[in-house]
Formats: C-alpha cells, structure tokens, sequence
C-alpha cells in the first residue's frame, strides 16, 4: 500500500515550505510527494528543486485554478501507482504524525472508504476551521460502521487533508476542472462518497488559516453562482443528494443580493451574477476519465 502526497502550490512559496517541510516529517507513512504548480511566478518551483529535491514536481504552465490542479493530482498519483492519495493546497499544514490515523481507518477491508478526512483547524490546531466543515452522512448504517472505527461517516470533505482511495477514483472522472475554484471538493468527494463512504477522523489534525469572510466577491460571484448550479445539476435526482438547479437559480440570486451593497463595483456585480446563471443553467462541467487528461495535455513533468 503507498500513498502520495499532493499539494498544488500557486504564488504562496513561504507556505508551500511549511506545508512540504510539515509532510516530510511524517515520516515513513508517506511514500512520495507530488507538487501541482499552476503557473507560480513567485520562486515557488525553485524552491522544490532546491530544497525539496526528492518531491516529484509537475509544472502545469499556468493558472488551472484549484480544481485544474487537483485534476492533474489525480492523475498523476494514479499514474504513478500509488493507492491513495492525500491532497491539500499549498497553504495546509499537517500535523505530526496525522496521516497515520488516515491510513489506518482507509485500509480497513471492511469498510474500504471512498475518502478519509482529516479535522480541519485554525493555524493554532485547537479550533476547528469554520470554512472547511465536512457535512455528516444521514445513513445510520455507516454512522454505526463508522463509530466502531472511531469515525464519523460524511457525505463530503474539503481538499484539505482528505486522503482519496485511488481504487474508487481510477473508475470515475477526474475532479471537474471546469469548476476552476470553489466546490470542486464538495463535488468530487460527494463522487466517492457514493461509490462507498467517507469517513472523517478527528484524530487526523491539518491546520489551515482560518480566512475573515469579504462580502465583495468581486469576480468570483461567478465562479460560487455557476458552481453552486452545477453542483445542484449533477446530483439532481440521487438518493442521497437533493438537487434542483432552476430552485438553487434563485437560491444564489438571492445570496448575490444581499452583498450587492458591499460590492465596489457594481458592473463587476451584475456581469459576474449574469454570467453565473447563465453558464450554470446552460452548461455542465466536461467529465475527464484517468488517463485521458495525460493523453490531451502537452504540460511538461519535471523535478
């Protein structure tokens, strides 16, 4: 059983060092690192090479966002035959000895979950990081299969220290690059969780910084209003995700109302909103199996 590491690192180098530094001390347990670079114009690939230099280094050429990075994660982790792999963004910091406790509950035969999820903290690692919660799954069956492990069975994880089972995630799509930022965690391991289980570990610890909500959106209001319709479209109908994309229209519209005040620029607003409706009721992100992203891309691999 291996498992890799893989960070997507964008424009944060001072950070990018910490987390690297913070996985190479577990020790034993992680048998590689695989760092996704969009496109940083910081230093940030040259301080891998120089003081990482055992980390497999990946340099996308520019910026895929989060979820293009994650994508390229996947599939480099798969094909590099690893078994799991355990994502998180540049500014995440594991604690000592956290990817132990994953690994334990994933290899579990028994339940074989789809992704294991660390707790989520501030940068102190005593309080839970209010951005990243993982939402509780209502199927009593798991949550009794989970208990007995000393989990809690969930529905869906933050890219932010989940460990993905790569048996589960070499038969289904890549995580949806097109989401770009913003709920492609929620999408993908909603995924997993339906091929199997998500378990989540409070014994795992990943402390990441706790970020003040900004009201002003600016152009991100497009990326949250499309990503939020999407994510209603692509489970509507299933058993154990309620969706209705025309219903969640008006659910974002309304949200986008209540920062129109804050918002510097008005246009911004109303353009950023408009194209967020539009592109999330008449698109849906383009599915992309292992492999076939390798297959399409010209990105170099370097180290």
């Amino acid at each position: 059983m291996t498992v890799a590491a893989v960070v997507v690192s964008f424009n944060r180098r001072d950070l990018l060092r910490k987390c690297l530094a913070s996985l190479e001390a577990q020790g034993a347990s992680l048998d590689e690192i695989i760092v996704v670079d969009n496109g940083s114009t910081d230093g940030s690939p040259e301080v891998v090479r120089a003081e990482f230099p055992d980390a497999f280094l990946f340099e996308t050429g520019a910026n895929l966002g989060g979820a293009g990075g994650f994508a390229w994660g996947v599939e480099l982790a798969s094909e590099r035959g690893h078994d799991f792999a355990w994502l998180m963004d540049d500014d995440a910091e594991p604690a000592e000895h956290s990817l132990a406790p994953l690994l334990e509950v994933a290899s579990n035969a028994n339940l074989r979950p789809g992704f294991v999820a660390s707790r989520v903290t501030d940068e102190s690692g005593t309080q839970s990081n209010p951005g990243h919660p993982a939402v509780v799954d209502p199927d009593a069956q798991h949550q009794i299969a989970a208990s007995a492990e000393g989990c809690v069975a969930v529905t869906q994880a933050t890219f932010v220290g989940v460990l993905v089972n790569l048996e589960y995630a070499r038969k289904m799509a890549l995580p949806y690059a097109d989401f770009f930022i913003w709920f492609d965690d929620a999408e993908y391991t909603r995924r997993l969780a339906l091929q199997s289980l998500g378990l989540y570990v409070p014994a795992s610890i990943v402390r990441h910084p706790a970020k003040p909500a900004n009201p002003d959106m600016a152009g991100r209001l497009f990326y949250y209003v499309r990503n939020h319709i999407w994510l209603s479209k692509l489970y509507q109908g299933s058993d154990r995700f309620e969706g209705n994309a025309m219903l969640k229209a008006l659910r974002v519209l309304g949200f986008a109302l209540t920062i129109f005040a804050d918002s510097r620029s008005k246009k911004l607003w109303a353009t950023s909103l408009a194209r967020g409706l539009w592109e999330g009721l008449t698109r849906t992100p383009r599915r992309v199996m292992p492999g076939e992203l390798r297959a399409t891309s010209v990105a170099p691999v370097t180290r």
